[in-house]
């Protein structure tokens, strides 16, 4: 496996020692080092690892290379967003989004008006302002999603995060809609409980959530944070085993 490093310690005084995506892995001079360039604190190299996480091979990438990567990562970051984060995601939650705004996220049946219909922002309006007994008699309005809506726009940024910052722990970035739809579900639960045992003095606990019915554009939602969230644990933990595995070859070594 070839990956990218730097050198930490020269060979001067025993085996050098390499960091590669935040491991530590021991080398020596003789069979490994393969460029004419000595070892030296700092060097940027490319390292040949084998399965049990022995340093077969490190060779110094030129400057001239180092310049280059740069210069194409600059330009890298200037593609449009589809080709860094995939279609898959982006159409995801792009269908994550028409569901929050345009599809009935739960409906309520309440003796006067009736019927009434909400989308998971109007929903998320009502929460913010605190008005849920306004939403089940109909006389409430929706005016915005206030504090609720940042924190939807920012939790909707969560699968983007990995193409902007390339740290291992932001790919968890894409379970952050689903955990935000959870959090105000159950938020919305207790509130339109609690709100219809006001309305509704003869039913009590999870009698009066019968008259609550989840809409489309929940379960719409819900998928689409499902995906998001899959796609992002697996790649996470792939990457975890991978450091994992790597980590306990070179102590298995270093022992």
């Amino acid at each position: 496996m070839r990956m990218r490093g730097k050198v930490l310690r020269d060979t001067t005084s025993g085996p050098g020692l390499l960091i590669i995506e935040g491991q530590q892995y021991r080398f020596s001079l003789q069979g490994v080092w393969k460029s004419e360039t000595p070892p030296k604190p700092g060097l940027v190299v490319d390292v040949e690892i084998d399965d049990h996480g022995i340093v077969q091979s490190v060779t110094v990438v030129p400057g001239s290379q180092l310049a280059q990567e740069q210069a194409e990562a600059a330009i890298a970051r200037t593609r449009p967003l589809p080709s860094r984060v995939g279609m898959s995601t982006l159409a995801t939650t792009g269908a994550l989004l028409a569901a929050w705004f345009f599809l009935t996220a739960a409906s309520i049946q309440v003796p006067f008006p009736g019927k009434l219909e909400f989308t998971f922002w109007q929903l998320l309006g009502f929460l913010s302002a605190g008005n849920v007994p306004g939403l089940l008699d109909g006389r409430g309005s929706s005016t915005g999603a206030g504090p609720y809506g940042l924190v939807a726009i920012a939790a909707m940024t969560g699968p983007f995060i990995y193409s902007f910052w390339k740290d291992r722990r932001t790919l968890l970035g894409g379970v952050l809609p689903l955990l935000f739809m959870v959090i105000v579900g159950i938020a919305l639960r207790s509130s339109i409980q609690t709100a219809l045992g006001g309305v509704h003095a003869n039913q009590a606990g999870d009698e009066s959530m019968k008259s609550v019915s989840i809409g489309i554009g929940t379960y719409v939602s819900m998928i689409a944070g499902l995906y998001l969230a899959l796609i992002s644990a697996k790649d996470f933990l792939a990457t975890k085993v991978r450091a994992t595995r790597a980590r306990e070859s070179a102590q298995r070594k270093a022992a």
